[in-house]
């Protein structure tokens, strides 16, 4: 038998536990917002300025395609008749940007 040295216990399991406990917790769980109420139907959440133009943006990328595929068909056309150049000045200054950009 457990002996409580806190004084004689209300609680029939004996776990230790008072009332006085148990009351606290449930102030402490309203208070954080842990507690099973629902939300109040008048709570509202705004997107900022900055929050709706990513939210356009990100919906603008979404529909785009992957691959743009026409180009592909291009560069692959050039590349088997021989005509694709490489501007390999250009290819360097993108990699020189792409260093210092990490």
């Amino acid at each position: 038998m457990p002996i409580n040295v806190n004084g004689p216990s209300t609680n029939p399991l004996g776990t230790g536990k008072s009332q006085k406990n148990d009351a606290a917790e449930s102030t402490m769980a309203a208070k954080s917002g842990n507690g099973t109420k629902n939300a109040s139907t008048e709570d509202v959440v705004e997107l900022s300025d900055r929050g709706r133009v990513l939210k356009a943006v990100e919906s603008r990328v979404h529909e785009m395609p992957d691959i743009d595929q026409a180009k592909v068909d291009r560069i692959r056309s050039a590349i088997t008749n021989g005509e694709y150049k490489i501007d390999y000045d250009k290819l360097a200054a993108a990699f020189r940007r792409f260093e210092t950009g990490l």
